[in-house]
Parts: C-alpha cells; structure tokens; sequence
C-alpha cells in the first residue's frame, strides 16, 4: 500500500499553519493581559507636584514617598 505524497505533505503543512496560529493567539493574548496590567498600575499612582514632594517637614511626606515607591 503507497501513501499519496502530497496527501502527506499537504497534511504535515496545515499542521504548521495551525500550530503556528495557535502559538500567536496564545502570545497575543499573553501581551494583552501584560498591558492590562501595565495600564492598570499606571492608574492608581498618585499625582504630586513637585512643591510637596520637597517639603520635607510635612508629616505626611513619608507616606507619599511610600507611594511613590510602588508606581512605575
């Protein structure tokens, strides 16, 4: 019994093109959820001009550095 060649060819190239449309869906989606949460950290920073951020003798200046450590 003699396999068609091209059958087999045919066969092993759309098992490429899937496998590799697979592979972009999963990369695609995975950099969509790592801007999400880029997007999202960008959001709960806090905006503090630069007059309170060198006045040091406010007593609440520790806490607003603290913040400021945490955002990108």
């Amino acid at each position: 019994m003699q396999k068609n060649p091209l059958v087999i060819t045919a066969s092993i190239a759309a098992l490429i093109v899937v496998t590799a449309l697979a592979v972009l869906a999963v990369l695609s989606a995975f950099e969509g959820q790592k801007s999400g949460q880029d997007m999202s950290s960008r959001v709960h920073c806090p905006k503090i001009s630069a007059k309170a951020v060198q006045d040091v003798t406010d007593p609440g200046y520790g806490t607003r550095l603290a913040k400021l450590a945490h955002c990108r």
